[in-house]
Parts: C-alpha cells; structure tokens; sequence
C-alpha cells in the first residue's frame, strides 16, 4: 500500500474459506472444466461464425446472379443446407431467449454457469453434459466440412468463370487470431 511517499508492505496469505465444504482438488476439477467449456465456447463461435460466413458469402453470390441462372439455385440451396447445421447450435426462432428454443450454445451456456457459479467439485452430470455437448458440435462442424469439401470447389469454380469472387472459410486459428 502507498500513501504519499510512505509505502507499506505485507505479505498475505491467501487460503480457501475454512467454511467451504469443498477441497482443493474439488476447486481445481471446477476450475479445468470452467475452462474446458470456455475453450468449447470459443470453438463454438468460430464454427458459427464460418457457417454463417458461408451462408452470408453464397446469398451475396446468389444474388450477382440472373434468377434463372442454375449457380444462383446452387448457391441458395448451399446457403440452405448450412444454415440448417447453424441452426442445431444456435436458437433461430425469432424472440430470442423468448421463445424457449435451445441448442447447443445455450445448453453449453447454462452449463458454464453452472460450474462457474460454486467453486467446489462438478458434478458427474455437469461432465457428462459437457462431453455431451462437444460431442454435438463435433458432429455439426464435420457436416459442415463434408458440406464445404463436397460443394464448395464446384461452386467457387463457377463463380471464378463467372469472375464472381469464390467462397472461402477461414481457418479456426486465423479465425482466432482475428477475433482472439
């Protein structure tokens, strides 16, 4: 501490609550998955973002293009498909929290706060869940990247002869490094 040009110091010794009725270890397993799940969030929003880039970039695509043009139909049914994975991790009815719908991203939010919320040991089902969940996303971003794999180099070839700027996905970790 520092009071005009006096400075004081002390050490202090910083322990848990002798009241908590948690241990150490039961904090530290608290703690690994609170991280574990924020780490989950972060790769959650970089796979919403690419979806919804894809989508976005495709309807722009479409709509450079004549209606009865065969690339236009390809690429709003494209801009479909993944807004369709999209929608199985994020709630899309309109309303918001309103309307009661959930996905991935909210039941990975209320498990964050759960754990978040008391500093002992999680509870088997607050793992489970959380396992769970991964598991979930996983599968959207591999359908994702079958998507992509299978339709885009058809798709940006098209819309190259066309002179029509191609449809890209940024990595997760350029991704990262934008909005780290």
């Amino acid at each position: 501490m520092t009071k005009g040009d006096q400075v004081y110091t002390e050490s202090l010794r910083v322990v848990l609550d002798p009241r908590a009725t948690y241990t150490v270890e039961d904090r530290k397993q608290q703690y690994e998955l609170a991280m574990r799940v924020y780490r989950m969030l972060g790769h959650m929003s970089y796979a919403v973002a690419a979806i919804s880039g894809a989508r976005d970039d495709a309807q722009a695509r479409a709509a450079k293009l004549p209606e009865k043009d065969p690339l236009r139909a390809h690429l709003q049914q494209f801009a479909q498909q993944v807004d369709a994975l999209r929608s199985k991790i994020v709630a899309t009815k309109e309303g918001g929290m309103i309307t009661g719908e959930e996905r991935i991203r909210e039941h990975m939010g209320e498990v964050y706060g759960d754990v978040n919320g008391y500093e002992g040991r999680p509870t088997d089902y607050q793992v489970a869940r959380a396992d769970s969940l991964l598991r979930e996303l996983e599968d959207v971003i591999t359908d994702f990247h079958k998507l992509t794999n299978k339709d885009m180099q058809d798709i940006n070839a098209s819309l190259k002869k066309k002179k029509i700027e191609p449809i890209s996905v940024p990595s997760e970790a350029d991704w990262q490094k934008q909005h780290g």
